[in-house]
């Protein structure tokens, strides 16, 4: 398995179901390559749901405004990260990611269930492949 000090160099879009690959299929694939496209964040403070751009690539979770605002992507630490389905605001297809390495709770929905499965997927296995070599890390999508 690539870990995520390994470089990416596909800029392949994930477009299809990775729900309907077996688990070492999506391994490879995952790690292999990046996937992005716009979800719906809720902001911190306000609470609000704007649509914003998500990259997923080397293990790192990155969201910007749109894909040509590079500039200002902000990551989303992995790491010990707890990521699960939640009904938050009573958005379906929502899912949330709680990071212990800043203490942050991150809000995010998708257009339909489809997409929340791979997101999910592929952000849990993201994170696992970024255990570098520790500790055995189990990464479930509930």
């Amino acid at each position: 398995m690539a870990s995520c000090s390994d470089s990416v160099t596909t800029d392949s879009q994930k477009t299809n179901s990775l729900s309907n690959r077996s688990d070492s299929q999506l391994d490879a694939e995952v790690t292999d390559t990046e996937i992005k496209g716009y979800l719906m964040k809720r902001a911190r403070l306000s609470r609000k749901w704007k649509k914003q751009w998500f990259l997923l690539k080397n293990c790192d979770l990155y969201y910007s405004e749109s894909p040509k605002a590079k500039g200002s992507l902000k990551k989303i630490p992995l790491t010990d990260a707890d990521i699960s389905e939640t009904r938050v605001d009573k958005k379906q297809y929502a899912f949330q990611i709680r990071s212990k390495q800043n203490g942050r709770t991150y809000y995010i929905h998708a257009e339909n269930e489809m997409t929340q499965n791979n997101w999910m997927q592929a952000i849990c296995f993201a994170k696992a492949a970024g255990n570098n070599g520790g500790a055995s890390q189990t990464c479930v999508v509930q």
